[in-house]
């Protein structure tokens, strides 16, 4: 992990909590020139700390009301889940695909318009060689969603430097 500086924590802080806000806002929250803001945005996007500005999008707005988790056992081969990787990452109704340790080999999380579609994608994952089960487990409220709480508090606890 990179060595964060106050002024650096401050800095991402802030474009976390708005990444579209002017360079000048975020230069008079934390007492620097826009300078120093714009020169810092650079190093972190290229020491990779900044991965990408995005925009959050309502999933309801587009017509896509159901979320889901779908767990994934496979056949154990490695060219088989090389396989099912390359096609399960083409499904557009997947947004995130991780493999784990534990029971399940796979998670999914998807979104889709309504049940039919859900049923349909979890069809073709069954139809997929070495898929020898799934559970899924339907979304119906969000209590929490906050992915940027885990990072606020890491750079509450970094010792800057110096």
């Amino acid at each position: 992990m990179q060595e964060l500086r106050e002024l650096d924590k401050k800095i991402l802080v802030q474009l976390m909590k708005d990444s579209r806000q002017p360079i000048s806002e975020i230069a008079k929250e934390v007492g620097v020139t826009r300078q120093t803001i714009a020169k810092k945005i650079e190093e972190f996007k290229k020491s990779g700390t900044i991965s990408s500005f995005v925009v959050k999008l309502n999933p309801e707005k587009f017509g896509l009301t159901t979320k889901a988790y779908v767990f994934v056992r496979e056949d154990p081969r490695a060219d088989v889940r090389k396989k099912n990787e390359e096609v399960i990452k083409k499904f557009h109704q997947i947004s995130e695909f991780y493999r784990l340790f534990g029971r399940y080999d796979a998670v999914l999380e998807v979104r889709v318009k309504d049940s039919r579609e859900l049923i349909d994608l979890i069809k073709k994952i069954h139809a997929l060689e070495g898929v020898r089960e799934t559970e899924t487990f339907i979304v119906h409220s969000s209590v929490k969603n906050n992915p940027e709480e885990p990072f606020m508090e890491v750079l509450k606890s970094i010792r800057g430097a110096p």
